[in-house]
């Protein structure tokens, strides 16, 4: 039976670690993330094994975050991000959580997401803000979050744009978040948060090695 080595059953627990805590993927998901990062480790492991070692890796993952989530305060830092991005939403501001891999992709396909915004509500967006993927990652690890923004209009002016983060720097701020930015066009909206997202989904089982 071939076994993982330390290192790589290390990176498998801290990726499923970063999947849990940022909570965007359900458990079905993550655990097919991590399956084909298994892929290419260097361990010539079984496809009985791989599976095993990322099923351990998600209970192990999940089981710490339960928990912990005990002892959190009520509402979070998570909890009021979420708040934020409901009330710029209210404010016809497109606001996109975990949104595309990059910010070079979220800056490409956030004009997709404003045109839906309109057709469903039936308003026109005034502006957008959104973090990424790797924002996610960051957040979960370090507590470190910066957010993009900007006007609807692709043209609108600097004064616009700037607007737009000042506006999402105020909404921050009045549900009790510490934003820090210095109000150039140029910058994101930075962001220092305790990530605490509950878990909501299934809790993983474990599998056995053998079938018997």
């Amino acid at each position: 039976m071939t076994k993982m080595t330390t290192d790589e059953r290390d990176d498998l627990k801290m990726w499923a670690r970063l999947h849990v805590r940022g909570g965007y993927e359900p458990l079905e998901e993550i655990e097919e993330i991590l399956l084909d990062y298994a892929q290419d480790f260097r361990s010539p492991l079984t496809e009985r094994d791989r599976q095993v070692e990322v099923r351990n890796a998600l209970v192990h993952a999940v089981s710490m975050l339960v928990e912990e989530q005990d002892s959190w305060p009520v509402l979070t830092d998570f909890d009021r991000l979420s708040l934020a991005f409901d009330m710029l939403e209210d404010e016809d501001i497109v606001a996109r959580q975990h949104f595309t891999c990059c910010g070079t992709c979220g800056a490409a396909e956030i004009g997709i997401e404003m045109d839906d915004f309109q057709d469903l509500s039936g308003r026109e967006p005034k502006g957008y803000v959104f973090f990424h993927q790797q924002d996610t990652e960051s957040a979960v690890e370090s507590g470190s979050l910066y957010i993009s923004y900007g006007a609807a209009d692709a043209t609108a002016s600097p004064e616009d744009n700037v607007a737009i983060g000042q506006r999402l720097h105020d909404v921050l701020q009045s549900v009790g978040l510490k934003p820090v930015w210095d109000g150039k066009i140029n910058h994101r909206v930075g962001l220092a948060i305790d990530w605490k997202r509950r878990w909501e989904g299934a809790m993983p089982k474990p599998i056995k090695r053998w079938f018997y």
